[in-house]
């Protein structure tokens, strides 16, 4: 199981670098993740929620100082905010994480 985690975060990483690396020079792209609501993560298909998720883990764990990923805990804490989020679907999600960090 955690193999497979690992697996699939390779292949996704894999992607988004085969990905940016197809892109023209002069392209830019710019994604503010606190314009991401609750209502538009829940309707991303599964990749995206997981790259969002991993992005978003990231980020949260790096202002920790903690540089270890935790899929458990990760996929725990995603379950979480996909519950508020369906409650909250027009809440930006860095702060429905924000209000449910553990």
């Amino acid at each position: 199981m955690r193999r497979r985690a690992m697996l699939r975060t390779i292949l996704i990483a894999g992607a988004v670098m085969a990905g940016a690396v197809s892109m023209p020079a002069t392209a830019q792209v710019n994604l503010d993740m606190n314009q991401i609501t609750c209502g538009d993560w829940l309707g991303y298909d599964q990749t995206s929620r997981e790259f969002v998720g991993y992005w978003m883990s990231g980020y949260y764990s790096a202002t920790r100082n903690d540089n270890v990923l935790d899929f458990r805990r990760l996929k725990q804490n995603a379950e979480k905010v996909a519950a508020y989020c369906k409650k909250h679907k027009s809440e930006p999600l860095p702060k429905a994480i924000n209000r449910l960090k553990t």
